[in-house]
């Protein structure tokens, strides 16, 4: 038996959400949705609003409880698990506007299971790596919004739990803090903890998520790697800097010129293949100074599958 539980302990963390449901007074907000967040990589759970994320999230949370289905951590049922297991940035704030920033921090970290000095310590170092340490003292309605979302944050990193759960956790932040967050995040996961993630801005989702799951009216809609995503939306369209090259490719079967700019001309081919020949085409001609294939943006895919999606329910 002793020997199991520190296989058990000493395993990778796996967080399974096995087929769960959940209905609001006859309202399907989550339907049979499956997905598992691994180690390694940051998970973004994307939707518009009223997808499903956030009961979700609180689910996950053990805040409310699925109607169906189960969600696991290393096989051991979510409702059997300590608090302290999950630490959770909700997109309302959950702090007390009239106690002090340190004081409050503590009082969390002393309820998910820390030592109150060790809790005082992992406060201050990371106040003090988001600037605030000068606000130690002040209660945190003196704090902008983009503060307390910084101190939100600390409050659910602490005390360093195996999921960290954070619903728009860049909501306030500006460009500076946006990377600080970015990089203890980055941190945390080599440490080996899982990271599971929400926003509406798909920049930052692409800049930092490795696996995207979408959902729509609480349904899947996809569930890939990032890099899966973007080849399977891959739609062949290229932009090339050249003299004359909007001619030369206006003159070609097989190519779609979409627009022309002073970055260069847009066009797509109908196969990947002839790149070969129209480069061959292009510097036969004019000297080619650019030529780059055209990813298709988080937010593009976000918008086309959304979209389809919205079209299919109505049909």
């Amino acid at each position: 038996m002793q020997s199991n539980k520190k296989k058990s302990e000493n395993s990778p963390l796996l967080l399974k959400v096995d087929s769960i449901s959940k209905d609001y007074n006859g309202v399907t907000a989550v339907d049979e949705l499956s997905f598992t967040v691994e180690p390694g990589h940051v998970f973004a759970l994307l939707g518009p609003n009223g997808a499903g994320k956030t009961s979700v999230m609180r689910m996950i949370m053990d805040i409310i409880r699925p109607d169906k289905g189960a969600i696991f951590l290393n096989d051991e049922p979510r409702q059997r698990l300590k608090r302290k297991h999950f630490g959770y940035l909700p997109e309302e704030r959950g702090l007390y506007p009239h106690a002090r920033v340190l004081d409050m921090l503590i009082y969390f970290g002393v309820l998910n299971g820390m030592a109150r000095r060790t809790a005082e310590i992992e406060a201050i170092r990371f106040l003090d790596r988001f600037g605030l340490v000068d606000y130690s003292d002040h209660p945190l309605h003196y704090l902008s919004k983009g503060m307390q979302q910084k101190v939100q944050f600390i409050a659910a990193l602490l005390h360093k739990p195996d999921v960290l759960i954070l619903d728009e956790p860049f909501t306030g932040l500006d460009p500076i803090n946006q990377i600080a967050l970015r990089e203890i995040l980055e941190e945390y996961k080599k440490e080996g903890k899982l990271i599971l993630l929400s926003t509406h801005q798909m920049e930052m989702a692409e800049k930092m998520c490795d696996r995207i799951c979408m959902i729509h009216a609480g349904k899947k809609v996809i569930d890939a790697p990032l890099s899966e995503i973007k080849e399977k939306f891959n739609d062949h369209t290229y932009l090339v800097r050249a003299d004359h090259a909007m001619e030369t490719l206006h003159n070609t079967d097989g190519v779609e010129v979409l627009e022309a700019g002073s970055d260069g001309v847009k066009f797509r081919l109908n196969r990947a293949e002839r790149i070969p020949e129209i480069l061959k085409l292009l510097s036969a001609k004019h000297p080619v100074k650019l030529f780059q294939m055209l990813e298709p943006s988080l937010h593009d895919i976000f918008i086309h599958l959304i979209r389809d999606e919205s079209e299919a329910k109505h049909v």
